[in-house]
């Protein structure tokens, strides 16, 4: 599902060209820019992507610096480290200003600080608390803690910062102001707006024995684009578990009852914003089959009398298929129980029912068309046998043939018996004589 992601970025950013949506900003002209990347909201895999493809931006470019803005109150591990080995393996000095005031790098955003050679703070801004906890926020193993605690103290030692103040971020859920973090040497100084963190950066070591130059560089700036935020929005996991067995449900009603449009049109909108959101996650393949199998399953229950063990079979495989979509949750990541059990079983026993009133419907709808002179009654209008002939029916005449061997005279009553559409010709027998 991974391999999924960049079509669907593709699809997403073909849309943002198509309604207008312009690109960074961009501030004076001339030298080697700086690159301002606006890092704000919940850190996932659409962030870690989008800042891996800008910081890749800015080494194409040639730029002096890239400084990331902070204002985050965390998020996932797995994306938190693919930021992090980014920014720890780019080829242009990578600096942290967490800002503006008011602003703060809890949890991912503190290791993202911790891997940045130059750490900037705006006064009234604060970093830390940086547990790992579960996606409902309950703690997880103290081997993931402990890890933890390990990575970010080797990443601020790595970039001559204090590791053991930024080990207490783990393991102590510590949490320093702007001051306390540049007298703790968790951050190297205030700045008070991004063009004060960029003047500062002028001069400073960059890593390879050089120095950094924004003297006068322009600075160009980039925010996450709408399109990214639309899908950063559904990347919850239970929201993901529903739109998959909605999408697939409106699916299964519109197979069931061809031509009702809105149950195919809504399902497979949910289907394609879930497939998108589970592309942001890492999930459990196991999990995506138990709630396909439980579609299925319902799928059949439309096919056999009664409303029984494949219904209640489909039932079980969803909510199954929901608690193990996204695994252990040892990345922070996973669906509540309390969630998606209930939504299982209502959305399943709901599917179920609707799927079998539409079949019902189906099956008990009248007939139409020519089907409906089957058991009217006829007479004939000449003779009339196997190879053919003419009766009224209805006021009009219509060309009909009699059983091989029989012939029936002008005048005789008759009956239909069976229709040939496509030739509109009918088969008639003698009327039955009506017992006294």
């Amino acid at each position: 599902m991974r391999r999924l992601r960049p079509l669907i970025l593709f699809a997403l950013a073909l849309a943002a060209l198509v309604a207008g949506a312009g690109g960074g900003a961009s501030q004076d002209a001339g030298g080697a820019p700086v690159h301002v990347i606006e890092l704000s909201g919940s850190v996932d895999t659409v962030l870690a992507d989008w800042i891996d493809g800008r910081i890749g931006a800015a080494e194409d470019a040639g730029a002096a610096a890239v400084l990331i803005q902070i204002d985050t109150p965390g998020g996932l591990a797995s994306a938190t480290d693919d930021i992090v080995g980014r920014i720890r393996t780019a080829d242009v000095p990578v600096a942290v200003w967490v800002g503006p005031s008011g602003a703060r790098a809890a949890s991912a955003g503190a290791f993202i600080a911790a891997s940045a050679r130059h750490v900037l703070m705006a006064p009234g801004t604060n970093i830390g608390s940086a547990t790992p906890v579960g996606f409902d926020g309950g703690d997880l193993s103290d081997k993931v803690v402990n890890d933890a605690a390990a990575s970010i103290a080797a990443l601020a030692e790595a970039t001559g910062h204090n590791p053991a103040a930024y080990r207490a971020m783990v393991t102590d859920a510590s949490n320093l102001t702007a001051q306390e973090a540049v007298d703790a040497d968790v951050a190297d100084a205030l700045a008070d707006s991004r063009e004060a963190a960029i003047a500062w950066l002028d001069g400073r070591p960059d890593g390879t024995g050089g120095t950094i130059s924004t003297a006068g560089a322009p600075v160009e700036t980039d925010a996450l684009p709408w399109y990214l935020e639309v899908l950063q929005a559904i990347t919850n996991p239970n929201l993901v578990f529903l739109l998959l067995i909605a999408g697939m449900v409106g699916l299964m009603i519109e197979v069931l009852s061809p031509g009702g449009i809105i149950p195919g049109a809504a399902g497979l909108i949910a289907l394609l914003l879930g497939l998108a959101g589970l592309s942001a996650l890492p999930f459990n393949w196991i999990g995506l089959a138990l709630i396909v199998l439980g579609v299925g399953l319902l799928f059949a229950e439309t096919q056999v009398p009664g409303f029984g063990a494949l219904a209640i079979a489909g039932i079980v495989a969803l909510c199954l298929g929901g608690v193990f979509l996204f695994g252990s949750g040892d990345d922070g990541i996973s669906t509540s129980p309390w969630i998606v059990v209930p939504l299982g079983i209502g959305v399943g026993a709901g599917a179920a029912l609707a799927a079998r009133r539409v079949v019902v419907a189906q099956r008990n709808r009248p007939v139409t068309g020519v089907e409906m002179l089957i058991g009217q009654d006829a007479v004939a209008a000449g003779a009339v046998d196997a190879d053919g002939g003419q009766v009224l029916l209805n006021g009009e005449r219509w060309a009909a043939r009699a059983p091989a061997g029989a012939r029936y005279e002008t005048g005789t009553p008759l009956r239909v018996v069976r229709v040939d559409p496509e030739n509109l010709i009918v088969m008639v027998v003698p009327r039955p004589h009506k017992e006294e």
